[in-house]
């Protein structure tokens, strides 16, 4: 059974209050041929306020609505996690270089983390095969050069960063994460370096926090 609106639950209560109405269809749920002056004066006071009030819990609902949305909305753009890539000082400095390159020449990745997303997406859409044609897999070095650099990364590249790395695996290719990022992030600086001439520009020793057109 729906449930009555506020209007006809407090019409109902008034016409209970005052004089019951004839059950027939059609005919108003207050019967007000019997009623004096003041007691219809003081019905249309009643309801002009339940209709207010019915008003503005539908503007507070829909007020509501818009507010979930809003949330829901920051959520898919906003959920992220850390995640710790080791790179030796040359990959990150190409791979800050490859991202100014990026930008100007059109690319969409305003900050540097972002930027790191896109490769790890691009190279988790390719296939077992093409990562092993396209890329190389650094081994683990017998002296320690590089170090962990960490990233604000969507929750949903991490997972198909996990499912890429269980592919390649089921491949035959054992990849750590870090030496799979690696891969990923030489693979993009090769294509903004192919992208700019041949050449990447020098990062500056910060990078912006963000970068603007």
């Amino acid at each position: 059974m729906a449930r009555k609106s506020l209007r006809d639950r407090n019409s109902a209560a008034i016409a209970n209050e005052v004089t019951p109405a004839a059950e027939e269809p059609g005919k108003s749920a207050i019967d007000v041929t019997n009623l004096t002056d003041e007691q219809r004066d003081d019905i249309n006071i009643r309801q002009q306020h339940f209709e207010a009030v019915e008003r503005m819990e539908e503007e507070e609902a829909a007020a509501a609505d818009v507010r979930k949305q809003k949330r829901v909305s920051a959520a898919g753009i906003d959920d992220t996690g850390r995640l710790g890539i080791y790179l030796t000082p040359a990959e990150f400095n190409d791979a800050r270089a490859a991202y100014l390159a990026d930008w100007s020449n059109g690319g969409e990745a305003d900050t540097f983390a972002r930027w790191i997303a896109a490769a790890l997406d691009a190279h988790a859409a390719r296939t077992p095969k093409q990562r092993a044609m396209q890329g190389g897999l650094r081994g683990r070095s017998e002296e320690r050069t590089g170090s962990t650099r960490s990233f604000n990364i969507p929750t949903v590249t991490m997972k198909r960063m996990r499912a890429a790395i269980t592919a390649d695996q089921q491949a035959g290719r054992w990849p750590s994460d870090s030496a799979w990022a690696a891969e990923a992030i030489g693979i993009a600086v090769d294509g903004a370096r192919a992208g700019n001439g041949g050449t990447l520009p020098t990062p500056p020793d910060r990078l912006p926090n963000r970068l603007v057109r």
